[in-house]
Parts: C-alpha cells; sequence; structure tokens
C-alpha cells in the first residue's frame, strides 16, 4: 500500500469519524437565580442606641442582591411610638416594601390588628395596605371592607366595602 493511499484512508476515517460523532449543540440553559445566602429558623435584629429598633424573623430565608424571600416571616417594629409587627406566610422584602402573602397579620401594641390574605408595608411611609378583603378589630371593633390602607404615622384608616360594629366609649 502507498503512503499516499494510508493517509487518503485516514482522512476519510476521520471524515466519517467526525460525521458520526459531530458534537450536538446543547440549547442555551436558563440561569437560575441563586441566593447570596440562606438562613433556617433566623432571627435578624436592627440595634441602635436605644436598644432594639427592628426585629426580623422566618423559618427559611433567602438573601438575594435586591431582596429577601422569606417564609414563616415575621416583621416588628420597635422604633416608632407603638410596638408593631407583621406576619405571613410567605414574604418578599425589597426597597423597604414588605410584600405579605397568606395569613396577613398586623398587630400593634394599643389592640388594633388586622386580618387578610395578602397585604404590602411601606416601611418607611409607615402605610399598610391590601387590595383584598379585610378583618379590622381593636377592643370590641370590627370592621370588615377591601381595599384597606392604614397610615400607622398619622393613624388613618381607609378602606371600600366597610361593614361592621363599633362600639363608642
Amino acid at each position: 500500500m502507498s503512503i499516499n493511499l494510508f493517509f487518503v484512508l485516514l482522512l476519510s476515517l476521520l471524515i466519517g469519524m467526525f460525521g458520526y460523532f459531530k458534537p450536538t449543540m446543547f440549547k442555551e440553559e436558563t440561569k437560575e437565580e441563586v441566593p447570596e445566602f440562606e438562613l433556617e429558623s433566623f432571627v435578624i435584629y436592627e440595634i441602635s442606641s436605644a436598644g432594639i429598633d427592628r426585629f426580623f424573623e422566618g423559618n427559611h430565608g433567602k438573601r438575594f442582591e435586591d431582596r429577601y424571600e422569606v417564609s414563616s416571616a415575621k416583621f416588628s417594629n420597635n422604633s416608632k411610638d407603638l410596638f408593631e409587627s407583621i406576619s405571613a406566610n410567605e414574604v418578599l422584602y425589597k426597597d423597604n416594601i414588605i410584600s405579605l402573602e397568606g395569613n396577613v397579620h398586623y398587630v400593634r401594641e394599643d389592640g388594633l390588628q388586622f386580618r387578610s390574605d395578602e397585604g404590602q408595608y411601606d416601611t418607611v411611609n409607615s402605610l399598610v395596605s391590601t387590595r383584598g378583603s379585610f378583618v379590622i378589630t381593636q377592643n370590641s371593633n370590627r370592621v370588615n371592607g377591601t381595599q384597606l390602607q392604614l397610615n400607622t404615622k398619622s393613624h388613618t384608616v381607609s378602606a371600600n366595602a366597610v361593614s361592621g360594629s363599633y362600639q363608642l366609649d
């Protein structure tokens, strides 16, 4: 066998192997966002010279670059005139806005409470709001309605489709 024939056969074999074992192109996989860190059963305290201002607790928390995602979360604020806390099954904390989903419960030191299936708490403006139905109570007073707007700084409440009972002292 001549050397030229050997190289022609070798070239043919290599081209055939390349055609048979041709690399397949994989579709680009979507990259899932990875949290910077995760916590289990945690409490985060914000402390000032006056003491504990705020604390944030939950069962499972993820810290991303721009937000926190927490399950079974409770946010408590002790930096205002009245101690207040708000809790929910699922919480997204981003840009000083706490978005709450599932079993939302707000409690204030003076006995004011409300419950809803969803809500939002603007920590800077002290504004608690819901888009859906809610029940708000204080002492023996009870009000039902939709689209609650509770300003905890100015102590004002507005809502739609309101009904309830209120006892005058």
